[in-house]
C-alpha cells in the first residue's frame, strides 16, 4: 500500500468528524415547512464537507480519484434522513461530474450508492439509532464499501485490476472503522438528547403530582408510544403498568372516539392548539367500556411536541346513571306502546300538552302537529261529550275527585267514531295547593263498547243456540238453561232448576277427572274437553264441554257457564276413521303408519333409558303358492291365523304389525340380552311352521326373519326398516325357515346392488352389451350348425362383465325385459347376416327368463314381425327355457310355446335333470331339444351313474322325438362317450369358448365352407 494513499484516506477520515457538529447545527422545528428547510440546510452542510474531502483525494492517475466521500454520504443517509441525503448526494454528484476524469461514472455511482444504502439501512433497521452498536456500524461500513468497490468493474479491465489492488485494503479496513466510529459519536448524541427528554419527563411528573389524586395520567410521545402511566390509570383500565405501556391509544380507545381524538391531536402537532378536552370511551382489559373525560396537553422543545400528557377522569358511574335514566324513559314508552295506551303530560303553568305517538295514532295525525296544536284533540271530541270531559278535569283540578276518569267519543282524522277511556291525575302542586302538572292515559275502548252493545244479541243467541248451555252457582246448582239443554239431555228447565249439575254425571268418568276439571276452573277460570254424560232416559253419550267461571270485581267466582254439544256420532266416526288409518283391517294388527309412530316413540324411550330394542322383519315363505293354489280367501285366513300366532309369541309390551301382503314386523322393547331375541325368533319359526288348518285344506309354510337392533345397527327408523329387510332377504338366501341378524356387509351388498342397477339402466340406454357365440357341434356328423348367444356387458370401468353378476338383478328389477328384447334382435340380425353373407343357415339359441314370460307384453308380436322382416321363419332361432317355467302349469305358457312353434321358433329345455324333471310336462309341451346339464357331463364315465343318467335321458328324448345337447363337454373322452351313447350335439370348451361374432365366423363358418369346397374338389 502506498504511503500517500494511506495518508490521504486518514486525512479524509479526519474531516468526517465535522459530521458530529452537523447533528446539532440545525435544530428541528415543530412545523413541517421549517423542518424541510432545516433538512435542506443539513444536506448542504454535508455536501460542503463532502466536497472538502473530495478536494484532498488520493490521485491514482489523471482523472482517477479516491477519497472518503462514501463514508460521509452513507452516515448522512443513516442519521439525517432522506431530504438531507438527497441534497448532499445531488450536490456531490454534480461536483464529481464537473471534475471529470476516467472514473466519473463509477465516482457518481459510488456517491449515489453510499447515500442510498445509508438511507435504507437507517429506515428499515429495527430499534432506535441511539442503541446502534459498533459491530453493526462496522458491518454496515464493510458491506457498503464492498458494494461501492464493484463500480470499479465498469473501468477498463487492466485499469480496474491495478486500481483494486491498491485501494481494496484501505476501503475495507479504514473506511468501515471510520464509519463505525463516526456512527457511534452520532448515536451518543442521540442518546444524550434522549436522556434529556427523560429528565424532562420526570420533571413534568413531579410537577403534576403524578402519584397522587384520583385522575389517571399517561405520558406519551407524539407517535402515541407510551412512556409512563400512573397507578390510577392502571387501576381504571385493569392493566398492569408493563401491559399498559405496550399498548397505544388506538388500541384502547373506541373507534369513533379515536377519530375525534386524532383530529384534535393533529391540530396540536401542527401548533394550532396546545391542549384539548374530550369525552372518550376506553376499553379495559376485560373488554368493558370505561367512560372518561380526557384532558390532553403537550410539552414542546424548540417549538416541537416532545411529550404529550393526558389526564383521564373516570365518569363511568355518572354515565351509567344517565343511561339507566334514559333506559327507564324508553321502557315507559315501550310499556305504553305495548299496551296501546295514549299518554298526555299537561304543564298547567305553561298550558302546554305533550302527547305520545299512540295518542297521535288514535287521532290519525302526526305527533308534531298534535303537540303543536292542542285544540286538535278538544275539537275532535264528540260535541255531546265535550262538556262532560271538561267538567271531569275541572272537578279533579279543584280537588273534588281523586282521579279524572271519563268515557267519551272522539272522531279521528278519517271520520271514524272511537270510544276512549280518559284517566288522569295531578302529579304536582305548589305550596298553595295549585296544580302544576297533570298526566294521564287514553285507552281505546271502542271494541269493549261494541261488546256491550252485542250483549243483547248474545242473550238471544243463548236462547236459540243448538249448543246446550247452563248457568250454575259456585256450588254447581243450576240457575238457568237454554232450549238446547232440554233437547240434548231430556230434562226440562223445571226438572233441573236448583238441582246440582252432578245429576248428569256418568260412571265412565273417573273421580280424578272431575277433580282436575274443577281445579282448572278454580285456578284458570276455564276448562274444555270431552266428557261422558247420562241423559234422563239413562243413555250415556259423549259431549264436548266448555266450562267458564264468571268472576266479580274482586276476582271471586260467582257463576259458572257450561256449554256442551253431543259429539257421540262424531266420535264414533272418528274412531272408525282412526282405526282404518292405523290398523290392518284383515288381521287387526297395527299397520305401517302406526308402526312408524310406535318406532319413533320407542326410540325416544330407548334413548332416555339407555336401552336397546329389536326390530324383526318377517316374510312368510311359500305364501304365494298357497294364495295361488287355494285362493285368496284361504290366503286371508292363513294371514289372520299367522297374526294370532305371532301375537302369542311375544310379551304384552311388544308389538306386532302387518306392513302388507305376507310381511310382518315385530318390535321387542327393553332388550337386555340378545339370547332373548333368539328365543323369540325360534319360537316364531316353530309356530309358523306348524300346519295351518284352512277348512278342508291344510297348508304348510315357514318364515324368514331379519333382525336389526337399536341403536347398534341404526339410529333412524328408515335405516332400521331397511336393515331388517336386508337381513330378511339374507335369511331367505340361506334356505328360508330361519332368522338372520343384520351385518354391515349386507349394507355394502345393497349399495353394490343399487349401483349395479343404476349401471344396468345406463348400459341399456348406451348399448354397452355384446353377444358372444358358443358353437353347438353335431357329435354324429362332427359339424357346426348351431350356436348359443351369450350376453356380455362391456362396462366402461370394469371391462367385460359376466352375466352371472347381473342377470339375477335384471330379473328382479324387470330390466331383463329390455335386455332380452335386445338379445333377441341382435341374435336374429346376426343369423340373417351369416345367411346372406355365407349362405349358411346357423340356428342361434337364446335364453329367455321366466320373468319375460310373465310380463311379455307386445314383445312376442315384435319378435315375430322382426323374423318375418328378416325372412327367418325356418327354425333359425331357438328359445331356451328352464324346467321351473313348465312346473307352473300355466295355460298361458303352453299357448306361448305353441305360438313360438307356429312362428318358426324352436324350444330347448335348458339344464335338464337339475330340477323337478317330469315326463308329464315333457309329454304335454312340445320341446325340440333337451340340454343335459354340465353337472352330469363333468364326471362322465362309462361305469358311473352320471353316464347311466345321460344314456337314459338320450334314449328317452329320442323316443319322445327330441334331440339332445350335452353341455360342459371339455375332453375328447367325454365327446366320444356321448357320441357313442347317441347324443346329437355337444357344447363346451372342448370345441370353443364363447367367441365374438367375427372370430366365430373365421373359426367355424369360414372353415366349414372351406372344407365343403375341398370335399367338392376331391369329388
Amino acid at each position: 500500500m502506498e504511503q500517500g494513499l494511506l495518508l490521504s484516506f486518514i486525512q479524509n477520515s479526519a474531516l468526517l468528524l465535522a459530521i458530529v457538529l452537523v447533528y446539532d447545527a440545525f435544530p428541528r422545528s415543530y412545523k413541517r415547512k421549517k423542518e424541510a428547510i432545516s433538512r435542506v440546510g443539513i444536506g448542504l452542510l454535508v455536501s460542503a464537507i463532502t466536497i472538502a474531502v473530495m478536494l484532498m483525494p488520493w490521485e491514482y492517475s489523471e482523472g482517477v480519484f479516491f477519497d472518503s466521500r462514501t463514508v460521509i454520504l452513507s452516515i448522512c443517509g443513516m442519521f439525517f434522513g432522506g431530504i438531507a441525503t438527497l441534497v448532499a448526494v445531488v450536490v456531490s454528484a454534480v461536483y464529481r461530474l464537473a471534475e471529470g476524469g476516467a472514473t466519473v461514472v463509477p465516482g457518481i455511482g459510488a456517491i449515489v450508492t453510499s447515500g442510498l444504502l445509508g438511507y435504507l439501512w437507517g429506515k428499515y433497521r429495527k430499534g432506535s439509532l441511539s442503541n446502534v452498536g459498533f459491530s453493526e456500524l462496522f458491518s454496515f461500513g464493510l458491506i457498503c464499501n464492498s458494494i461501492i468497490l464493484l463500480w470499479g468493474v465498469s473501468l477498463p479491465a487492466e485499469l480496474a485490476i491495478k486500481l483494486l489492488k491498491q485501494v481494496t485494503i484501505p476501503f475495507l479496513v479504514i473506511f468501515p472503522i471510520t464509519t463505525a466510529l463516526l456512527g457511534m459519536l452520532l448515536s451518543r448524541r442521540i442518546e444524550i438528547k434522549r436522556d434529556q427528554k427523560i429528565k424532562l419527563q420526570d420533571h413534568l411528573l413531579f410537577k403534576s403530582h403524578f402519584q397522587s389524586g384520583n385522575m389517571g395520567i399517561a405520558i406519551t410521545n407524539k407517535d402515541h408510544q407510551w412512556i409512563k402511566v400512573n397507578p390510577n390509570l392502571c387501576e381504571m383500565l385493569n392493566y398492569s403498568e408493563s401491559e399498559l405501556t405496550n399498548l397505544s391509544w388506538p388500541k384502547l380507545m373506541h373507534t369513533q372516539d379515536y377519530f375525534i381524538y386524532k383530529h384534535h391531536f393533529s391540530q396540536m402537532l401542527e401548533g394550532e392548539i396546545n391542549e384539548f378536552e374530550l369525552d372518550v370511551r376506553l376499553k379495559s382489559k376485560d373488554e368493558t367500556i370505561v367512560y372518561t373525560h380526557m384532558t390532553v396537553a403537550c410539552q414542546r422543545a424548540q417549538s416541537k411536541v416532545e411529550l404529550v400528557i393526558t389526564g383521564l377522569l373516570n365518569r363511568t358511574y355518572q354515565k351509567q346513571a344517565e343511561l339507566e335514566k334514559n333506559a327507564s324513559q324508553e321502557q315507559l314508552g315501550l310499556v305504553l306502546a305495548s299496551n296501546e295506551l295514549g299518554f298526555w303530560d299537561w304543564d298547567i303553568t305553561k298550558d302546554s300538552i305533550e302527547r305520545n305517538e299512540h295518542s297521535a295514532a288514535i287521532l290519525g295525525c302526526d305527533l308534531e302537529s298534535l303537540n303543536r296544536s292542542p285544540k286538535l284533540w278538544i275539537n275532535a271530541i264528540h260535541a255531546d261529550d265535550r262538556v262532560a270531559v271538561l267538567k271531569s278535569i275541572d272537578a279533579h283540578l279543584n280537588g273534588e275527585t281523586e282521579q279524572h276518569k271519563v268515557e267519551y267519543r272522539i272522531y279521528n282524522q278519517q271520520g271514524e267514531l272511537l270510544w276512549l277511556l280518559d284517566s288522569g291525575k295531578v302529579m304536582s302542586r305548589d305550596d298553595n295547593g295549585n296544580p302544576l302538572r297533570m298526566c294521564g292515559v287514553y285507552t281505546d275502548i271502542t271494541e269493549q263498547k261494541r261488546v256491550e252493545e252485542s250483549l243483547t244479541l248474545a242473550a238471544s243467541v243463548y236462547n236459540n243456540s243448538s249448543e246446550a248451555m247452563s248457568v250454575q252457582d259456585e256450588q254447581g246448582f243450576i240457575i238457568n238453561i237454554n232450549a238446547a239443554f232440554t233437547n240434548i239431555t231430556g230434562y226440562s228447565e223445571a226438572e233441573v232448576k236448583q238441582k246440582n249439575i252432578k245429576m248428569l254425571q256418568c260412571n265412565r268418568n273417573s273421580r280424578n277427572a272431575y277433580r282436575q276439571m274443577n281445579n282448572a276452573v278454580d285456578e284458570l277460570g276455564r276448562w274444555q274437553g270431552e266428557v261422558w254424560l247420562r241423559r234422563k232416559n239413562g243413555e250415556e253419550f259423549v259431549v264436548w264441554l266448555t266450562l267458564n267461571a264468571l268472576v266479580d270485581d274482586n276476582g271471586n267466582s260467582k257463576r259458572r257457564v257450561a256449554l256442551f254439544s253431543d259429539i257421540t256420532d262424531k266420535k264414533q266416526a272418528e274412531q272408525v276413521i282412526w282405526k282404518q288409518a292405523n290398523y290392518d283391517p284383515l288381521t287387526g294388527l297395527p299397520n305401517r303408519r302406526m308402526l312408524l309412530d310406535y318406532l319413533a316413540t320407542e326410540i325416544i324411550k330407548a334413548d332416555n333409558r339407555e336401552q336397546h330394542f329389536a326390530l324383526m322383519f318377517l316374510d312368510l315363505d311359500y305364501f304365494k303358492e298357497v294364495n295361488d293354489t287355494l285362493g285368496h280367501d284361504m290366503g286371508d285366513r292363513l294371514l289372520s291365523e299367522a297374526a294370532k300366532r305371532l301375537k302369542a309369541c311375544i310379551r304384552e309390551t311388544d308389538v306386532v304389525a302387518r306392513l302388507g301382503g305376507d310381511e310382518f314386523t315385530v318390535v321387542l322393547s327393553g332388550i337386555t340380552d340378545i339370547k332373548g331375541v333368539d328365543k323369540v325368533a325360534k319360537h316364531i319359526l316353530a309356530r309358523i311352521a306348524e300346519p295351518f288348518n284352512l277348512g278342508e285344506e291344510t297348508a304348510y309354510i315357514s318364515a324368514s326373519i331379519g333382525i336389526t337392533l337399536y341403536p347398534d345397527d341404526a339410529v333412524a327408523i328408515e335405516g332400521m326398516l331397511k336393515h331388517a329387510d336386508q337381513a330378511m332377504y339374507a335369511a331367505k338366501g340361506e334356505g328360508r325357515n330361519r332368522f338372520h341378524y343384520f351385518t354391515p356387509s349386507m349394507q355394502r351388498d345393497a349399495k353394490h346392488r343399487m349401483r349395479l342397477i343404476q349401471d344396468l339402466r345406463h348400459a341399456i340406454a348406451e348399448q354397452e352389451f355384446e353377444l358372444y357365440y358358443q358353437p353347438i357341434v353335431g357329435l354324429q356328423q362332427n359339424n357346426c350348425l348351431k350356436a348359443e348367444a351369450l350376453i356380455r356387458w362391456r362396462h366402461p370401468k370394469r371391462g367385460l362383465v359376466s352375466p352371472i353378476e347381473f342377470i339375477s338383478v335384471a330379473e328382479e328389477t324387470g330390466l331383463i325385459i329390455e335386455i332380452g328384447n335386445w338379445v333377441f334382435q341382435q341374435a336374429a340380425r346376426q343369423s340373417a347376416l351369416w345367411r346372406d353373407r355365407f349362405g349358411v343357415e346357423v340356428q342361434i339359441s337364446i335364453n329367455k327368463s321366466p320373468v319375460q314370460f310373465r310380463d311379455e307384453g307386445d314383445c312376442f308380436d315384435a319378435w315375430v314381425a322382426l323374423l318375418k322382416n328378416l325372412n327367418l321363419t325356418n327354425n333359425n332361432i331357438c328359445i331356451e327355457i328352464t324346467e321351473g317355467l313348465l312346473l307352473d302349469g300355466n295355460e298361458a305358457i303352453s299357448a306361448t310355446l305353441e305360438r313360438y312353434r307356429e312362428s318358426g321358433i324352436q324350444v330347448s329345455l335348458d339344464d335338464f335333470g337339475t330340477g323337478y324333471s317330469s315326463l308329464a310336462y315333457l309329454k304335454r309341451f312340445e320341446i325340440d331339444f333337451l340340454k343335459i346339464d354340465q353337472s352330469f357331463t363333468r364326471n362322465l364315465d362309462s361305469k358311473s351313474n352320471d353316464f347311466t343318467l345321460c344314456e337314459a335321458i338320450i334314449v328317452m328324448a329320442h323316443k319322445l322325438g327330441m334331440k339332445v345337447i350335452a353341455e360342459g363337454v371339455e375332453t375328447e373322452y367325454q365327446r366320444k362317450v356321448l357320441a357313442d351313447a347317441g347324443c346329437d350335439y355337444g357344447q363346451g370348451y372342448l370345441f370353443s369358448r364363447p367367441l365374438p361374432s367375427e372370430e366365430f365366423e373365421k373359426r367355424f363358418i369360414e372353415v366349414r365352407l372351406a372344407n365343403t369346397e375341398a370335399e367338392k374338389t376331391d369329388a
